[in-house]
């Protein structure tokens, strides 16, 4: 994320969009790369005037956006051993001083105190400012992932001060849900045309917005556009006119984003196992394969399985007592979807009763003929 002041966005009557970089910024990313790579060794005032060398009216926002992004992999370092603070502690609790030979008197006391020379306390006195230190690494970041990477910030930070965030994914559902959670954002899921569309609220009024809460909700961002479809919509408080604008985006705009590979994960062995033996049975098997929407709540089965006409989706539970079965067979009802569950009975406290739809695993073992029937239960009805 970004430092407020170098938002650059542009207004269509209700609509904002933030600024984004393009191709045709990639020689802008290559001159602020190749000012921090001729740098090395220097100090930090250096890399900033040479950054101003290349700033102007329309594109000075950029320059210091890309070098904000830049410097989180560098490295600096102090041009001293010395700790700056206790140096200066020292010097100032001398006293004022009116002339210059009660100034050089009171270093070469310092410098007879801290055993370095009269030159090594000048260094040292101010070495902690933030212009004063020294770059010692550059990351290997190329231009183009410099803009991919800008970019994501700036959206980001448009994002501070949103009222209202709503998106919806096709994939990487349990991921944004764990970060919801995580981040405590509040959030209520509605249909809209087919798809389920997860509505995270902010605070209830303009006057009561906390920059705090918009940040939570600019955390989340990253994790939405990992998934290989996705499009956000966002009320957005201008801090000057205190109007509300509306920002909207989809996966068609990917591109400007940082690329994410996409691979099949697993909580567990035995999801893994079930995933390749399901497939090598002939069914179709997709993990994690959407949101179900139970009462107010996301659901998050852990596969659907697909063969002939036959879609049902599969959860396989971890630890569990009979209050998580019954919650979770609970949230199936009010979902109205089919669905197989399967549980390890060393993981259980007591034996669930009773319950369609439950699978035991028992000697940490599926009973793939059960799961089956069951599948063929569900498509006999």
């Amino acid at each position: 994320m970004l430092p407020k002041d170098l938002l650059s966005v542009y207004r269509s009557g209700k609509k904002i969009h933030p600024r984004f970089a393009w191709r045709e910024s990639i020689g802008l990313a290559e001159k602020v790369i190749k000012i921090y790579r001729s740098n090395v060794g220097r100090e930090y005032l250096k890399i900033l005037d040479d950054l101003r060398k290349v700033e102007n009216a329309e594109n000075y926002r950029r320059v210091r956006g890309f070098a904000r992004i830049l410097e989180r992999g560098c490295e600096f370092s102090l041009k001293t051993n010395l700790d700056p603070f206790k140096v200066r502690s020292f010097l100032f609790e001398r006293g004022f001083v009116t002339r210059l030979s009660e100034r050089s008197e009171i270093v070469r006391e310092a410098s007879r105190h801290f055993g370095v020379s009269e030159e090594e306390i000048e260094r040292a006195m101010f070495a902690d400012r933030e212009e004063e230190k020294i770059l010692l690494k550059v990351s290997e970041m190329k231009p183009d992932e410099l803009i991919k990477r800008y970019n994501l910030s700036l959206l980001q930070t448009l994002i501070f001060n949103c009222l209202r965030l709503s998106f919806w994914i096709s994939t990487n559902h349990k991921n944004v849900f764990r970060k919801l959670k995580w981040l405590g954002l509040m959030y209520e899921l509605y249909d809209e045309e087919g798809r389920l569309i997860t509505d995270v609220t902010g605070t209830a009024s303009i006057l009561k917005m906390t920059r705090k809460y918009g940040t939570s909700i600019a955390k989340l961002i990253p994790e939405i556009l990992r998934a290989r479809e996705w499009w956000i919509r966002a009320e957005i408080v201008d801090d000057y006119e205190k109007r509300i604008y509306v920002f909207e985006m989809n996966d068609r705009n990917r591109r400007l984003f940082p690329d994410y590979e996409e691979h099949v994960e697993f909580d567990s062995s035995l999801e893994e196992e079930f995933y390749r033996r399901m497939r090598n049975l002939g069914f179709e098997v997709f993990r994690e394969p959407g949101i179900v929407k139970a009462g107010k709540n996301a659901y998050i089965p852990d596969f659907l399985i697909k063969k002939d006409g036959l879609e049902v989706y599969v959860e396989i539970a971890g630890f569990w007592t009979t209050e998580y079965i019954r919650r979770k067979i609970e949230k199936i009802k009010k979902s109205g979807i089919p669905l197989i569950l399967i549980v390890r009975d060393d993981l259980a406290v007591d034996k669930p009763k009773n319950v369609e739809g439950v699978i035991l695993i028992r000697k940490n073992r599926i009973p793939y003929g059960e799961v089956l029937r069951a599948l063929k239960d569900i498509k006999n009805r």
